[in-house]
């Protein structure tokens, strides 16, 4: 099909119908007729030869045809605004701009802490949302009502990109004064700990209980809990033991005095990493933000084995789990 043959009222047209579902709220919406916008969804659904809008009851709903349409028609409309629009340096001292994040619980507490002061000198107007991370991120950070995605690394979502954080390896935390804190903690001996465990799906098992079942050990995971901020607070008055990436242990030991140990079990790392929509890639004000995420990880303090707290804190400035 050639370019000249689109009406290109017809694509914000369909961007206003499938997103909003509705004849009048998409009028309403383009700031046309509901008349007209009637009119453009006879000429879509001729073009496309699909109802795209359908009747269930007494709402509308989309076709399988516009449910793969939409977030196409989405793109559409921002490249469209994009090339008829004045062109706004990002000035993050002035920007009001929101952005919208989704993550983890742990990765809130390592990054939006460094990230928040990084906002309040730099970009003191700009808002952030972040919420948890839902099974179609990719599909909303696609759709433009996603910015970015922090989570551990894995395969790079279609028309998404991505880049590396940092590099995790585990740690053990438990309260001063814990028995298994008095001796090199072995692979036996943190196998006769009681453990508690960090599983937001509602997982009993992990990569470690592998790891000790190779060596003919197991351990007794005591409680499991779906969030990372609970953890620090059943440790400091418990014997449990707990498993955890070095920056989530950094976190937690400063707030309760809490001591770190090397994991005896050797375990490979994982990645944290940035996913953003490619459709943002030469976005002024959304490079910024990717860049003061990546100084945020970088200013995080690692917890060192032997000590409460913090000992090793990378330098601010460079580019989890």
């Amino acid at each position: 099909m050639r370019l000249q043959s689109v009406d290109t009222h017809l694509v914000v047209a369909l961007h206003a119908l499938l997103q909003e579902k509705s004849v009048t709220r998409a009028a309403r919406r383009v700031g046309v007729t509901q008349p007209s916008m009637s009119h453009a969804l006879s000429r879509l659904r001729a073009h496309f030869g699909d109802p795209l809008l359908v009747q269930v009851g007494r709402q509308m709903t989309l076709s399988a045809r516009a449910r793969d349409l939409a977030p196409r028609a989405a793109e559409a409309v921002e490249r469209l605004e994009q090339v008829f629009s004045p062109v706004e340096r990002f000035d993050p001292g002035r920007s009001r701009r929101t952005f919208r994040l989704v993550a983890t619980d742990n990765l809130e507490l390592l990054v939006l802490p460094p990230l928040t002061r990084l906002l309040a000198a730099e970009a003191p107007h700009v808002n952030l949302r972040c919420r948890n991370i839902p099974a179609d991120f990719a599909e909303l950070l696609r759709r433009g009502e996603l910015d970015a995605k922090l989570g551990r690394g894995g395969p790079v979502p279609d028309g998404c990109r991505s880049t590396l954080l940092v590099a995790e390896q585990l740690v053990c935390v438990m309260r001063r004064g814990h028995p298994a804190s008095r001796k090199a903690l072995t692979a036996a001996r943190y196998a006769a700990c009681e453990h508690l465990m960090i599983s937001p799906h509602g997982d009993d098992h992990s990569v470690i209980d592998r790891e000790l079942a190779a060596r003919g050990l197991r351990r007794r995971v005591t409680l499991t809990v779906s969030h990372f901020l609970v953890a620090p607070f059943i440790l400091s008055g418990s014997d449990l033991l707990l498993t955890v990436s070095a920056r989530v242990a950094g976190a937690l030991a400063r707030k309760l005095d809490l001591v770190v140990r090397p994991c005896p079990v050797e375990i490979k790392g994982y990645t944290l990493t940035l996913v953003w929509p490619e459709r943002s890639e030469g976005d002024e004000g959304h490079r910024w933000l990717r860049a003061a995420i990546e100084r945020a990880v970088a200013c995080e303090p690692v917890a060192g084995p032997g000590a409460a707290g913090p000992v090793r804190k990378q330098a601010c400035g460079g580019s989890s789990i």
